[in-house]
């Protein structure tokens, strides 16, 4: 009896602690910066828009030509993100994808 009790405590407690992960996880979304002025050449910079103007909690440079990208903001989706739910995005707002 005590053997069964040894090994469904740390079973139990995995399992739990899988659980919390799982809902906890954020999913990361991204939208334009309309406040950022021409074209986006320092990453830094765009982050310090996005906080600034309160539209994310960082940014990035976006694009495939070097002076042609554009400045995006990231930011905890709506909804809670990874433990489902919470409808759509509004207008804008994607998902962030691995490779930005």
């Amino acid at each position: 009896m005590a053997s069964s009790k040894i090994v469904a405590v740390p079973v139990v407690f995995t399992l739990a602690l899988l659980l919390v992960a799982y809902c906890a996880e954020a999913t990361i979304c991204s939208r334009k910066n309309p406040s950022y002025p021409g074209s986006c050449r320092s990453n830094k910079d765009c982050a310090n828009s996005c906080t600034q103007h309160g539209l994310g909690t960082s940014g990035y440079c976006k694009g495939n030509v070097r002076f042609f990208k554009t400045c995006f903001c990231t930011f905890e989706c709506p909804g809670g993100g990874g433990g489902g739910g919470g409808g759509g995005n509004p207008p804008g707002v994607k998902p962030l994808s691995n490779g930005h």
